[in-house]
């Protein structure tokens, strides 16, 4: 990274939609209290938009506004997680023994053809 009048600005040639997270989030800082002269005035100087920085503290913002679960819902949802595991087992097992009996099935199939072809044979001479 290098500094641009006292502000962090990535090093690396990406794009600033290829900047990492915590970049995004040091200029959503950075411009935090900037007005709209301000902010583009700072966005020219790195190369950004005013939008782009829009965009960042949107997501910012929403990614805070997601709900902490209480310790009763995370029980639950561990519960209901534990519950779908137990189910998905029982359906695979059920899964491979209906496989197992088709392949049974497909083969007893296979093995009365060719007693009827044998038969038939037997028959003709």
């Amino acid at each position: 990274m290098w500094r641009l009048q006292g502000t962090v600005v990535p090093a690396s040639e990406k794009e600033p939609e290829g900047w990492s997270a915590t970049d995004k989030f040091t200029v959503v800082m950075e411009t935090a209290g900037l007005n709209e002269t301000e902010l583009s005035a700072y966005c020219r100087e790195r190369g950004l938009f005013p939008e782009q920085v829009s965009r960042w503290r949107q997501t910012a913002q929403d990614a805070n506004a997601q709900p902490v679960l209480t310790m009763a819902e995370q029980k639950e949802l561990e519960r209901l997680r534990a519950q779908d595991q137990r189910e998905i087992k029982a359906l695979k097992k059920e899964l491979q023994r209906k496989e197992k009996a088709m392949a049974e099935m497909a083969a007893l199939l296979v093995l009365r053809k060719k007693w009827e072809a044998f038969c038939s044979e037997d028959a003709e001479g």
